[in-house]
């Protein structure tokens, strides 16, 4: 008997590449990486492009799921091959032993390579590891030759001298230097950095005055100067110090730069001095990128082999000839000579490889996905939460800020959680509590406060310097402007019995605002920890749905709370969902909450490895900072129908 035909939806797995990059707030490594970024997509098949999606991935996260769903995966670049400083030595061969057993086709981008040592376990441990199979390429930015001799064991593995990817700063963020500036930018970094690189003699005092003369140089020159960092705290620190001993604190708003929050504003400051004196490689790098001339301060090899790259070595100074005068005159000759434009085959040395690996082992990995036929993909808009309306840049976390809400919408993200507190005036705005924390995030002395800031002075406030903050009736208002199925988790704290009775009497009225458009309970839920805040909640009958807490296993048995209990409460309170951090999630607490119908939403997982365990463990709704619903949803082809006869 001739079968009646039916429908199936077809879904098929994108060509991914996972781009791994160091995250800090050293925005030189940024740089990279958004270059970086720039050059795979350039390299993608003109033709069937469409197919590819790029992913980023935070080199530390040790996210062994994530890097399983990848096809491909490119190291943005950076000093990567060392072992002595920082924990790079763990993070590579623990990356690439994943690769290796996935079957995952690597390509080290434009890498630093920091020496080697045959009898540090480190160094041996990370050359085993770059011999793998998996490993197909290596482009070097400075020590090709230690690579070669040293730690490959194999020609199997193309590799080749490069540039740094940061070459392409002004395309890929389309930043030009500003041609009228007269101001000289120095870029200063932590005090302890020489002596770290084995340069004892360059001590902090050694430093202090350094930069003390150099700018005195440069004033009887007639030149304006100003310090700046590429981002990180202990740098910025020092240079206040810095200025704090030259005895000018009442001219550091002028004198130092704030600090940059993200890689634009760190082009954008560089682009804006006409030359520049800086220890960090990468503001070095940024500067030549965009025509600004330059001189180093070295405390590291890497930085001679780029001024050698670049056919500039007289530019870099070694510390023998840290003294002021010397330092300002080769600016002063630097910018006199200028700058030339970085040469087309330094550029064709990092795109050429790299589009050949994308190409090569793309081309592959889409021809085994063709006929793979994969399940329906998790509907990640109904799973993932932006908590704290959503962390920036895999960097910045609990801002509750409009900039973070704004960039979560465009991931994809439909279910919102934000912090409210009062300030110490009585108003409510989103903040995460007012720890020292916040106050440093805020960029203002803990001492100044003790219950709070006031209305105002939050509000003039911006997180890391750069985002805005916002209060309660500005978010209300964005999110029931919305028009899709959105949810928002308002997360109180822990108030006292008066501040809590403010907090609602404040949610009420704001809430009579929007109450006529639409039935706000189906959008907002509010989060409880105390059987009597729920009580004042209820009575008050605010348009929110309650979600109640559940403690981590260890705090239920010091309090004695039972699982029974809780779930015995929520039945009498008519409450249907619970939250609970990580800590708290377990098989016994999930078969529970199963049990009795409740809904859960976890606090909070930045890794996929995680949020896929919790959505097996059947965690309805899963909060994160970094993790994005566009990136999860972008694996995947569109869904296609095919009729099976």
């Amino acid at each position: 008997m001739f079968k009646r035909p039916y429908r199936k939806i077809i879904y098929r797995k994108k060509v991914k590449i996972l781009l791994i990059q160091i995250v800090n707030r050293n925005l030189g490594d940024q740089v990279i990486a958004d270059n970086a970024a720039y050059l795979v997509r350039q390299a993608l098949p003109r033709l069937t492009g469409r197919h590819y999606v790029l992913q980023d991935y935070d080199i530390q996260s040790e996210d062994y799921e994530l890097l399983k769903t990848a096809d491909l995966i490119v190291f943005a670049g950076g000093g990567l091959i060392k072992y002595r400083q920082e924990d790079f030595h763990a993070y590579v061969p623990a990356i690439l032993e994943c690769a290796d057993n996935e079957g995952i086709p690597v390509y080290f981008n434009c890498v630093g390579v920091e020496g080697y040592d045959a009898g540090d376990v480190r160094c041996v441990r990370l050359a085993k590891a770059l011999n793998a199979d998996c490993v197909k390429a290596i482009t070097v930015r400075d020590d090709l030759e230690t690579l070669q001799r040293d730690y490959l064991k194999t020609d199997r593995i193309f590799t080749a001298a490069a540039a740094d990817p940061a070459v392409f700063t002004p395309q890929v963020y389309d930043i030009s230097r500003n041609t009228q500036s007269k101001r000289i930018g120095l870029g200063i970094v932590r005090h302890r950095i020489f002596e770290d690189y084995g340069i004892p003699q360059i001590t902090r005092e050694f430093q202090l005055e350094l930069w003390q003369g150099i700018t005195k140089e440069l004033e009887s020159r007639g030149y304006e100067w100003q310090f700046y960092v590429n981002g990180l705290r202990s740098d910025y620190d020092f240079a206040e110090e810095i200025i704090n001993y030259m005895g000018r604190e009442s001219e550091a708003s002028r004198l130092l730069a704030p600090r940059p929050a993200d890689s634009r504003e760190l082009v954008e400051l560089t682009a804006s001095f006409a030359g520049v004196i800086a220890c960090r490689m990468h503001a070095n790098i940024i500067a030549y990128a965009l025509g600004i001339a330059s001189v180093g301060l070295v405390w590291n090899d890497k930085m001679v082999f780029w001024g050698e790259r670049i056919g500039c070595p007289e530019r870099f100074l070694t510390s023998e000839q840290f003294e002021p005068k010397q330092i300002v005159q080769c600016l002063v000759e630097s910018m006199s000579a200028g700058v030339t434009p970085c040469r087309k085959e330094l550029k064709q040395s990092i795109q050429r490889p790299l589009q050949k690996f994308v190409r090569r082992y793309g081309k592959a990995a889409w021809k085994n996905h063709w006929a793979d036929h994969l399940n329906k993909p998790i509907a990640w808009a109904d799973r993932l939460v932006a908590a704290a309306l959503g962390g920036i840049h895999m960097r910045y976390s609990n801002m509750n800020t409009p900039m973070g809400l704004e960039q979560s919408e465009k991931h994809g993200f439909r279910i919102f959680e934000a912090d409210i507190r009062l300030t110490s005036d009585g108003k409510l705005v989103c903040v995460n509590g007012w720890s020292k924390g916040t106050y440093e995030k805020l960029g203002v002395d803990p001492k100044m406060y003790e219950d709070g800031m006031d209305y105002a002075a939050f509000l003039k406030c911006r997180m890391y310097g750069a985002y805005e903050t916002m209060d309660t009736e500005h978010l209300l208002r964005r999110m029931c402007k919305k028009d899709s199925d959105w949810k928002l988790i308002l997360d109180i704290g822990k108030p006292k019995k008066e501040v809590l009775a403010n907090m609602i009497h404040q949610m009420r009225e704001l809430c009579k605002s929007y109450e006529a458009g639409m039935d706000l309970k189906e959008h907002l839920l509010i989060r409880l920890q105390s059987k009597s805040d729920v009580e004042t909640v209820q009575e008050a009958a605010l348009p929110m749905k309650i979600m109640y807490y559940v403690p981590p296993k260890q705090i239920r048995e010091e309090k004695k709370i039972t699982l029974d209990s809780i779930g015995k409460y929520c039945k009498k309170q008519g409450i249907q969902w619970v939250s609970m951090p990580k800590e708290a999630l377990d098989e016994e607490v999930m078969a529970y909450l199963h049990k009795q119908k409740l809904k859960s939403c976890l606090f909070s997982y930045q890794r996929y490895t995680d949020v896929l365990s919790a959505v097996r463990m059947g965690v309805d709704w899963i909060a994160t900072s970094y993790l994005s619903v566009e990136d999860f949803a972008e694996q995947y082809e569109s869904g296609y129908t095919i009729v099976i006869r």
